[in-house]
């Protein structure tokens, strides 16, 4: 599927989740999946032997979030945070060899977190995510600076403790990073971030991606114009499209993963398999902002890590500067474990060994093997519980 083919599929599905919302009962059929596409987080965690609590946090600019709680030793917090278009479902949807059941397993406090936006944090005091674009109005900067600041106060008194480990994968490493960053206070609460194909410069990033990245603003002026602001909703049309394409037909795996998912990504289909696919799909993705795809476009053309780019006199308005700051990761001095797969091509080594340069704490960058590791096998990877985990455990158990 070339570039210009993939980014006309994904903008005429958003114009039809915007435009034709009323026929998304039609194509959310998700018949032929197992059942473990169907459950949500809690009703996972509970058939695989560890209920979990929800609660709810509410952000200082007024987003009302979910959190799931497998209980533990709460003297040994760990936050799991997602990654984009994701929801904490991607830490348990492998079962017993997900990251959520090994850690409850082993005796963790399990809190996995839910961003504005996702479908298990669509709300606001004031704002309604349906109605109009103020819910819509953020990016990965106040995902760091709201969401995850609130999620780790919260982690924080419920427990008792002074400190808490976070694992967090793609933008959920960049969530962190820019918390670090912009409320360095915060770095003193984090015993250990595992970073988990840590995004932060992309710059490097290859295949079809980096074509979609270059186009980026384009895209945005585009769909602007149909005043797209949720992209990719867990309840949209575009959703239930993929629903369709990617679990009800002959095809599905060969269309969605071998056609898409690997090329843009960089994933592998052993590892990813056939029986599976169709699991992950039906709970992702789970929706974001357009804002937010802008940011991390501008970061990956402009090659600069900063905040996002309004334009020359709106920036002014905001920052008093005709440029967006760049964050300064020189004030991240939390420890960082990094863990890269050599097959990714959204976090590659090349940005993550400049990411290392950069902060000041990093105190290994652990590189997966086999070759074939990639961006999404750190979540759906059925390899993931030996190649990956087992450091994750480990540097977890040398902290706790």
């Amino acid at each position: 599927m070339s570039v210009k083919t993939l980014g006309l599929f994904v903008t005429i599905s958003i114009i039809i989740n915007n435009t034709f919302a009323q026929i998304a009962n039609i194509t959310t059929t998700l018949s032929n999946v197992a059942e473990d596409g169907l459950l949500n987080f809690t009703e996972l965690a509970e058939k695989y032997g560890y209920p979990a609590n929800v609660h709810d946090v509410t952000t200082e600019d007024g987003y009302k979030l979910k959190l799931f709680n497998i209980p533990g030793d709460k003297s040994r917090p760990v936050l799991l945070v997602h990654g984009v278009f994701g929801t904490a479902d991607d830490y348990i949807i492998r079962g017993n060899s997900s990251l959520a059941i090994i850690l409850a397993k082993l005796g963790f406090d399990v809190w996995a977190m839910n961003v504005r936006g996702c479908r298990y944090s669509r709300n606001h005091r004031l704002y309604n995510p349906d109605n109009g674009k103020d819910f819509w109005d953020y990016s990965v900067h106040e995902l760091g600076v709201y969401d995850l600041a609130s999620n780790v106060d919260y982690v924080l008194n419920e427990t008792g403790q002074s400190q808490l480990s976070i694992v967090g994968f793609s933008e959920g490493t960049t969530m962190t990073i820019v918390l670090g960053s912009e409320k360095p206070e915060y770095n003193s609460k984090i015993k250990v971030f595992i970073a988990l194909a840590p995004i932060c410069h992309l710059q490097n990033a290859v295949g079809p991606l980096a074509s979609l990245i270059r186009v980026g603003t384009f895209l945005d002026r585009f769909l602007a114009i149909f005043n797209v602001e949720e992209v990719l909703g867990y309840s949209s049309v575009a959703k239930g499209i993929m629903n369709l394409l990617c679990t009800q037909l002959p095809i599905s795996f060969q269309l969605c993963m071998d056609g898409t998912v690997a090329p843009l990504i960089g994933a592998n289909s052993d590892d990813i398999e056939k029986e599976f696919f169709p699991i992950a799909i039906a709970h992702f993705p789970a929706g974001t902002s357009r804002k937010n795809l802008v940011h991390f476009a501008q970061i990956g053309s402009s090659k600069i890590f900063g905040q996002f780019d309004y334009g020359r006199p709106k920036n002014y308005n905001m920052y008093k500067s005709f440029t967006p700051p760049n964050y300064d990761l020189s004030k991240v001095t939390m420890d960082v474990v990094l863990v890269s797969g050599k097959n990714d091509r959204v976090s590659t080594l090349e940005d993550t060994e400049l990411l290392k340069e950069k902060l000041p704490n990093v105190k290994e960058h652990i590189i997966l093997q086999p070759e074939s590791f990639n961006h999404l096998d750190h979540m759906w990877g059925r390899s993931s519980s030996e190649v990956s985990y087992p450091y994750i455990v480990q540097i977890l158990e040398s902290y706790n």
